[in-house]
Parts: structure tokens; sequence; C-alpha cells
């Protein structure tokens, strides 16, 4: 971790020593959802009928203004949860992302606590409002595959198509300056171990290093523009990955898919550190997640329609997840919203404490500040 004072001082003090103009600004965002939760009847004991989630950010930014040219900003976000199903910010209920941003006509540098350049990269299938992803689907229905508390880590199938193993662990990560609309980017993680991340503390490989490599670009063509993306990420001891994401757009629809593919390149070295793992807790190692979706936006209305299905290589653990969410933008404080999401959550066996299956219908309140 001495890479780290390095980093920072040589991101930071090359513009301290320019002339320029600091500005700072804070925003957040909180939402309050209820869900009305009707599983298949052999299921009915696992999650209440009536369920409710609270959860919320504060971010902090202090920008750096050179010229139009050179910039630099620092960032905090604040984050917490209330009666969520995964515990996936970094403490759990409650976490934080420290990072830094320097921009230059060489590209951008960032260092602390962010995405991977691929997961960044990855623009699939449009999400918006109260389910905007898959882990917001389980905080109604739960999913056994997917499992995130103070004392239990499992993920037998992959929970996204973008790379999210690391989550927001401390990295740098650069990326290219654009080159006919396309850029590359390439991260360095010490240490992937995240509690935004797929990674159990009590893996073998749980604090061992990765790297991730990706590419973006934007095209136009006949009233079309396409976004695409492609990552590859190499996890030592854990796995290997794949992921690529496309999606069109043309007035006020979008339509978008993405894939991920991850394997374990020769020998497995996982050697269990505990005996209270979860079986299959890292099924996600070798397994498959793909996902399309429509979108639609018009003036304050915004709709996702969409289908996500993941699988492991090596089991029967299988998602199926269907979203069709709507957002209001009231005014620019108020949103509203409403979804429902039908899912089909499937076991190595056909124990009921194994699957899941049901519908979540969702409504809720967001507010902007």
């Amino acid at each position: 971790m001495k890479i780290w004072p390095f980093l920072v001082t040589t991101l930071i003090l090359p513009q301290a020593a320019l002339a320029g103009e600091w500005n700072f600004d804070i925003s957040g965002h909180a939402q309050g959802l209820y869900g009305y939760t009707d599983v298949s009847k052999q299921f009915e004991h696992k999650d209440k009928n009536n369920h409710g989630v609270g959860q919320g950010d504060v971010n902090f930014v202090a920008a750096y203004n050179h010229n139009d040219e050179y910039s630099m900003s620092l960032h905090l976000d604040l984050m917490g949860g209330i009666d969520q199903e995964l515990e996936d910010y970094n403490q759990g209920r409650w976490g934080e992302e420290a990072y830094a941003i320097g921009d230059s006509p060489y590209g951008r540098l960032m260092l602390g606590q962010t995405f991977n350049v691929a997961a960044q990269f990855h623009d699939g299938a449009p999400a918006v409002g109260a389910l905007s992803s898959n882990a917001d689907v389980v905080d109604f229905i739960s999913n056994p595959n997917w499992k995130r508390d103070g004392k239990t880590t499992k993920f037998a199938t992959l929970n996204t198509t973008y790379i999210n193993t690391d989550g927001v662990a401390p990295k740098v990560s650069y990326i290219t300056p654009s080159f006919y609309d396309t850029v590359i980017g390439f991260t360095y993680v010490p240490d992937a171990y995240n509690r935004r991340g797929l990674i159990s503390n009590q893996a073998s490989y749980s604090h061992k290093d990765g790297y991730i490599a990706a590419i973006y670009s934007e095209q136009s063509f006949k009233g079309f523009s396409a976004a695409l993306s492609g990552g590859y990420a190499l996890f030592h001891d854990n796995d290997n990955e794949f992921s690529a994401s496309l999606k069109l757009s043309r007035g006020n629809w979008s339509l978008g898919g993405g894939w991920r593919k991850t394997y374990i390149d020769g020998e497995d070295k996982q050697k269990s550190t505990s005996s209270n793992l979860p079986e299959f807790f890292d099924g996600y190692r070798e397994g498959e997640a793909w996902d399309i979706g429509v979108g639609y936006e018009i003036g304050p209305y915004q709709m996702a329609l969409s289908y996500f299905e993941s699988q492991s290589s090596r089991t029967d653990n299988k998602d199926k997840i269907w979203i069709f969410s709507n957002q209001y933008q009231y005014n620019q404080y108020l949103d509203i919203y409403l979804a429902a999401a039908h899912v089909d959550f499937a076991g190595n066996n056909k124990n009921v404490a194994d699957n899941n299956q049901g519908y979540a219908f969702v409504s809720g309140l967001g507010i902007n500040f």
C-alpha cells in the first residue's frame, strides 16, 4: 500500500502548482420504497407480503479547474440503507466512497474507491426508478443464490452483467483520451475484497490483486446512436472474466443488453478458511449472465422493461428476473416510482430453502437535493 501516497502526490501536486479556481458542491438523494410480494405458496414463509426499504446518499465534491484542459476533483460519497436484503455497502448498511479524478489532454486518472473501468464503461439494458438493479429486486423477494450480511457472503451466481467482483475496492484507473469517439481504460486493484463486490472475506483468494482492461465506443449511423463496450478482468487465484454491452438509441427509445462470462483458468486454488462458508458460496467464479431491455423517455417520464438471467456453470443454480419500472419526475426535488417484477430463483436442488419464485409490486418516492 506504499504506492498510494506516491500516487496521491503525483495526481494533486501538479494541479496545486497552477493558478486556477476551486468549486465546491453538495448533493444527495434519498428514497423510500414500499413493496407488496406475492410468491408461490411453498415459499410464502420466506418473505413478508409487505415490506419497506429506505436508502440514501450524500455527495461532496471539491473541483479545481485550471483551464479547459486540466482539472481535478476530490469526491466523498456517503451512503446508507435500511432493511435491505443485501448489505453491500462498504461497511454493511452504511458506507463511503472516497476518490480523486484528474483530467488532462493525456487522459483521465482515477484513484480511490471507484468501480473498475469495465463496470464504468458498461451500458447495457436500460434501467430506471425503484428497481434499477437486480439487487433492488431481492429486497422484496429474497434470492437464496445471493446473500451478504454481517456474517455470510454467498454469490452462487453472477448478479450483474458488468464486472463487479471487486466492487469499489481502492484502485488506480487510467482512461485514454478519446480517439474517434473511442476510449480504452485500465484498472489495477491491489486488494480485490470489498463489501460492494462478490468476494467472501473468508475465501483464500480474498485479498489478492486484480487487473482489468476495457474499451468503450460511441458511434452514430442512419439516425441511430450506438454505445459499445468490452472488458476483461484477471483476479489472481480467483477467476478470469469477460463482459460486453451494446445499447442502441433513437429518439426517445433505447434498446440494450449485456453479457458476462467467468471461468477458472487452470487449477482452482480456493481453499476454505472457514467451516462456516455456505455451499456454493463462490459459484459466480464459473458462470454466465446476460440481460436485454428496452427503455423509453419523454419529458419527465421514464420507463424500462428488462430481462436478466444468470447461471452457474458447475451447478444448477440459476436466476431469472423480469422488471418493468417507471419513474416520473414531478419537479427537480421529487421523483415518483412504480414498478413490478417477476423472479424465478433456482438452487442446486428442489429444497424450498434453496429456491424462490413470485411477483413484487413496488412504489415509492425519491427526494433529490
